[in-house]
């Protein structure tokens, strides 16, 4: 009896939900919907030969640099910021512009980079802003990465424009610190394993001869708040996933983003985490507090402790009973009943530290940790 008055709560709480949901549906949504884009995905790019023999020359095509952006609702023209219509990526895919970053210029770079629906990180009338770095002594700047995370191939799509700002921003006497947000933890996982920039040095000759690759990009470390890295429950159910607004919601799905690229491999990059989680409180974030209905135990309101805490499995829910078994209401993600990290991971902050900090929150919440 008592296992079947538990099972009936969990319907009405379900019914409730979706009641809510229909009712931020017709409210309105959270994002700003798909955006054009300058940047070509590798499965876009084109081969352009002219001449004959020796003559002949071929160039890739790897953009939409010259013309109309992938979607036509953007400009990439040269003279698109004079007429005020360049797509987000135009600067850094087109113009070759990495904000205050100087290549190869004894700089130390913080990049930002924004999660899902995002095409910058610090947007005007918001809490976000970038970090401040003017106590850190020598060269530094704050940059933000302008890169389009909105459709279906949205991370593979930023993880190609974040590894033109790493090849200009990291390279040879630069160094960089990542501040990283929600799915901007797959686009840096993405670069990492599957687009990274690598040095070969070779010795000796003939059948001595030896090479070893290594990474281009000094890389000190990734700061990410509340990573989407694990995926996200709220993408199995499309209703939820279409209130954020941006056709990529639905593809961050746990089974989707786990198998999407290899997690462990950071090719040496420290990567550190932190993540947050509601409490009876609630967020002050309708969508949030619908969301987190359906997340397992704890959760920021869109990514569970699986996700945030960079867990090489998912955490399921306990049971089936309302309140789950003591060790699932553990509110530290450091506990390591909550699994183990990914190599390459680690938390940096544990214990209680966000409580009731959910998901847009974080986004700050490593920036303020820093002292910047």
């Amino acid at each position: 009896m008592f296992l079947q008055l538990n099972r009936l709560m969990v319907l009405m709480q379900a019914f409730a939900l979706f009641l809510l949901m229909a009712q931020f549906a017709s409210a309105g949504s959270i994002g700003g919907g798909n955006f054009g884009r300058c940047e070509m995905l590798q499965s876009e790019a084109t081969q352009v030969c002219e001449g004959k023999g020796k003559k002949r020359s071929c160039e890739v095509i790897d953009s939409y640099c010259g013309g109309s952006g992938n979607d036509g609702s953007c400009s990439c023209l040269p003279d698109c910021e004079s007429q005020g219509n360049c797509c987000a990526d135009y600067a850094p895919v087109c113009a070759q512009d990495f904000g205050d970053c100087q290549s190869d210029s004894d700089q130390i770079a913080f990049l930002h980079l924004g999660g899902m629906c995002s095409t910058q990180w610090d947007y005007p009338g918001e809490s976000d802003r970038l970090a401040d770095v003017s106590g850190i002594s020598g060269n530094a700047a704050a940059v933000e990465i302008k890169a389009v995370q909105t459709e279906n191939a949205g991370t593979q799509v930023a993880a190609k424009t974040l590894t033109r700002y790493l090849d200009h921003c990291c390279t040879d006497s630069n160094s960089c610190v990542i501040y990283n947000y929600s799915n901007g933890d797959n686009v840096l996982g993405y670069a990492l394993d599957r687009m990274a920039t690598q040095d070969e040095v070779c010795t000796g000759k003939g059948k001595r001869r030896v090479c070893e690759r290594s990474l281009s990009w000094n890389i000190i470390e990734v700061r990410t708040s509340a990573g989407a890295g694990g995926g996200s429950e709220l993408s199995n159910w499309g209703s939820v996933a279409d209130l954020f607004a941006c056709d990529l919601a639905s593809e961050l799905s746990p089974s989707k983003v786990r198998n999407l690229y290899n997690h462990s491999n950071t090719q040496g990059v420290p990567i550190r985490h932190i993540g947050g989680f509601l409490d009876e409180v609630g967020s002050d974030d309708g969508t949030l507090n619908a969301g987190w209905w359906l997340l397992p135990w704890h959760s920021d309101g869109a990514v569970a402790f699986h996700s945030a805490g960079a867990r090489n499995s998912t955490v399921e829910w306990c049971s089936d009973l309302w309140f789950p078994p003591l060790w699932c209401n553990r509110e530290d993600i450091c506990d390591s009943r909550y699994g183990s990290l990914y190599q390459g991971h680690e938390m940096a902050f544990c214990g209680r530290e966000f409580r009731n900090s959910d998901h847009y929150d974080q986004k700050m919440e490593f920036i303020e940790q820093m002292g910047q």
